[in-house]
């Protein structure tokens, strides 16, 4: 071949590449080309279902009215359409990221995590506990048969090609594990992250005892300096770390109601749910399906991928929603190690060890009989175990053969029939109910332990056994309520807790947002479908209605300032006093918690989400009470106000707050122009209001908190309205892939029918 033709070839063969790479491409993109009424027929372990796309383009099941079949389908659904997100999940929850993305430091540390719970090893002895036909068993089992049935008849999605994983079929034991993981990840992990701060707090001695009990009353009120001493003793004592998981979103606030027929247009209850999650990772959480059986019975609801509960939703006969309860369901405990053995009583005991290699790198990690896992800083993890006093963390160490049973809420027609299924469950939440014949209720539910010393704000020793748990609350010691006399339940993580019952919340959100939506709903007596759109999307500050009479006497009469003091309290996208509200608000919990602990205590422990809600905590104290440990908050907002009006560059609120989703597979490492990443678009989402929302950080890694679904239904209809912030399927190839995202940023609902 002469040099020249060697020439041609060399830019002919990367264009025939690039040419046989597109057409792979469309014959790719043609192949999940959806429609409504494509229809798949399926046999899965002798069960004969039918799937079908809706005219919203998610997935209609049709099968029995039995609850294998239904999970069944909803496995089949979840792997046709969420694949990917599915096995991420899977691999966080095993502490096995690193093994398909080894070059990443939050991965490997995401992984240490999920190893020091043992979420997998704990998982595989509880699945073997679990009784033999047996209703979770059996869904399970199910569950897993659905996912397996369409993996085996369809080939690896692209993203596993290009890092050259092939993921292994789901067992039940995968999905306990990964119901584990989620309930710790961004919820239980909240209440320890708050007994954290709090040791920092203390052994700071930057804030006052007397504060602090204020604060976090009555949960400090056994408080002793001989506690403080222990506290300044904790050897390995690691700062909140921020770490946030790859995948996984954390739920930080979630809001539900419901009204009684004598408050509906209709005569019969509305439900309305929007929880609130991290939705910088995509696709959504979240995932709608229905379920039609041959018997006439007809679900709706939302699911997370890999986990085989309707966690909300709707059937002919019931409603539910929930927010996350914000229930105290883990401690942290101080243990005296010497020798690699942990005192009782004056006796010691040897510490079990656990050893495991990742990204080639030994780690070891000890706990005691009881499952106190020590806690150590990431970088002595590979060292034996020294002498000395350690926080040792435990969570609840129950199988989820209880949580399973929420699993048949679709099949509940009543209130109360449904809030039978629901009080035990290691995921803590606040349930709300209504049915067809009119009846409300609300059902707490969680796995907080009995606690005979404390209420597990405040770690304890544990060498002292009388500290340590001994069992888990009945069904009879969580709240419930069927039909009360206002005619209407509200949650907002707020605190849920009956004076005459054991302890369930130490650290609930603050009353905000739950108080806005009460005064909503006691406004007036026909309520409406419509009317609840409106509220879901409400964004009036209660905060900044209390806050602004104390700015009064320092506002210009002109400019930028007066547009603040007329203000409607309203966040807009297109506002400036709404964003200069916003920055003041920054400003002044910058300024009155670094008087408190110093400027240098409060950029070290700000960065971290859960510490940014304690600091706005002590913020809003001060707004309430006027001072803040003794400090007067008055100089203080006025030098915030000052500082905020001087450094305002003509910013609208939409300019601030930009409501963002990256592929969770690529994380945003693809130039947008490629289309797999959601924004930014401006949001008028806010702090503490019904619409709540947030842009954040886990230290570097982005979050954004809002509504990441809303939902709303009249139990007098079988109609039902939802928004989802983005399309059903993961598949950046499919053309539902980001169906749903302008129906979200526009706040339009779709409308079903069951």
């Amino acid at each position: 071949m002469d040099g020249k033709s060697s020439n041609i070839f060399k830019y002919l063969l990367p264009f025939l590449c690039s040419v046989l790479a597109s057409h792979l491409l469309m014959i790719y993109v043609i192949t999940d080309y959806q429609y409504p009424g494509m229809a798949t027929h399926l046999s899965i372990d002798g069960s004969n279902i039918t799937v079908k796309r809706s005219e919203h383009l998610t997935l209609i099941g049709y099968g029995e009215n039995t609850a294998s079949e239904l999970y069944k389908t909803l496995g089949w659904m979840h792997a046709r359409d969420r694949y990917v997100q599915m096995c991420l999940m899977r691999l966080a929850s095993q502490g096995r990221l690193t093994e398909v993305f080894p070059y990443a430091e939050t991965n490997y540390k995401f992984d240490l995590m999920a190893k020091q719970f043992d979420f997998h090893g704990r998982n595989k002895a509880y699945y073997s506990q679990y009784e033999d036909g047996g209703i979770a068993k059996d869904i399970l089992q199910s569950y897993t048969a659905g996912i397996n049935n369409y993996l085996e008849n369809h080939n690896r999605p692209f993203e596993f090609v290009l890092v050259n994983y092939h993921p292994e079929p789901f067992t039940p034991t995968d999905v306990t594990t990964f119901i584990s993981f989620v309930s710790y990840v961004g919820l239980d992990e909240i209440c320890f992250a708050v007994e954290k701060v709090i040791i920092e707090f203390l052994i700071s001695e930057k804030v006052s005892h007397d504060f602090l009990k204020q604060v976090f009353h009555p949960h400090l009120n056994n408080l002793t300096m001989e506690y403080v001493e222990l506290y300044r003793s904790i050897k390995d004592l690691k700062s909140n770390d921020g770490l946030k998981s790859p995948v996984v979103p954390a739920i930080t606030n979630s809001n539900n109601w419901v009204i009684s027929g004598a408050l509906s247009s209709s005569g019969l209850p509305i439900m309305s749910s929007d929880p609130h999650l991290d939705v910088s990772k995509y696709p959504n959480t979240f995932y709608e399906s229905s379920y039609k059986t041959r018997q006439g019975n007809s679900i709706f609801g939302i699911s997370v991928p890999g986990i085989p509960i309707i966690l909300m939703g709707r059937s002919k006969e019931l409603s539910f929603t929930l927010t996350y309860g914000m229930m105290d369901m883990g401690d942290y405990f101080l243990e005296r190690i010497k020798d690699g053995m942990y005192e009782r009583d004056g006796k010691y005991f040897p510490l079990k060890l656990r050893k495991y290699t990742v990204v080639g790198k030994d780690v070891l990690f000890y706990e005691t009989e009881e499952g106190h896992v020590i806690e150590r800083n990431v970088e002595n993890y590979d060292k034996i175990i020294s002498d000395g006093v350690y926080l040792a963390v435990r969570i609840p160490d129950r199988n989820d053969e209880v949580t399973i049973r929420q699993a048949l809420l679709p099949f509940a027609k009543t209130v109360e029939e449904a809030q039978k299924l629901i009080p035990q469950s290691n995921l803590g939440a606040n349930f709300l109910l209504a049915d067809s014949t009119g009846n409300i209720g609300y059902q707490q539910a969680g796995s907080v332990p009995l606690r005979p010393t404390s209420d597990g704000l405040l770690p304890l020793p544990a060498w002292n056994s009388a500290n340590l748990w001994t069992g888990y609350l009945s069904d009879e010691d969580y709240m419930t309520k069927l039909n009360p006399p206002e005619q209407f339940i509200a949650t907002a993580n707020n605190l849920n807790q009956d004076p005459n019952k054991p302890c369930v919340n130490t650290y609930p959100a603050l009353p905000t947002r739950v108080n806005r939506i009460k005064d909503i709903l006691r406004s007036s007596t026909n309520h409406s479908v419509e009317d609840m759109m409106k509220y879901q999307g409400d964004t009036f500050s209660t905060l900044a209605d209390i806050t602004l009479p104390l700015l009064e006497p320092f506002l210009p009469t002109s400019g930028i300032g007066n547009e603040l003091r007329h203000w409607d309290r309203r966040f807009q996208v297109d506002s400036r006093p709404s964003a200069l509200w916003f920055k003041f608000w920054n400003q002044y919990t910058a300024d009155i918690n670094s008087v408190i602990f110093g400027r240098e205590m409060y950029d070290k422990l700000e960065p971290i989400v859960f510490n940014k809600y304690t600091f706005y905590k002590f913020a809003i104290i001060g707004i309430e009470t006027g001072y803040v440990d003794g400090v007067d908050v008055v100089p203080v907002l006025k030098k915030s106000l000052e500082t905020t009006i001087s450094g305002y560059q003509g910013e609208v609120y939409g300019d601030l707050r930009k409501y963002f989703s990256n592929n969770m597979f690529f994380t945003g490492q693809l130039p947008k122009i490629f289309g797999f990443d959601i924004g930014p678009y401006p949001t008028n989402s806010g702090f503490e209001i019904i619409k709540v929302g947030s842009v954040d950080k886990y230290l570097e890694d982005p979050c954004v908190f809002t509504q990441t679904w809303r939902f709303i239904t009249d139990m007098s209809t079988q109609t039902f309205y939802s928004i989802l912030p983005g399309g059903p399927s993961g598949n950046y190839f499919s053309n539902i892939y980001k169906r749903e995202v302008d129906n979200y940023i526009n706040e339009v609902y779709k409308i079903w029918e069951l």
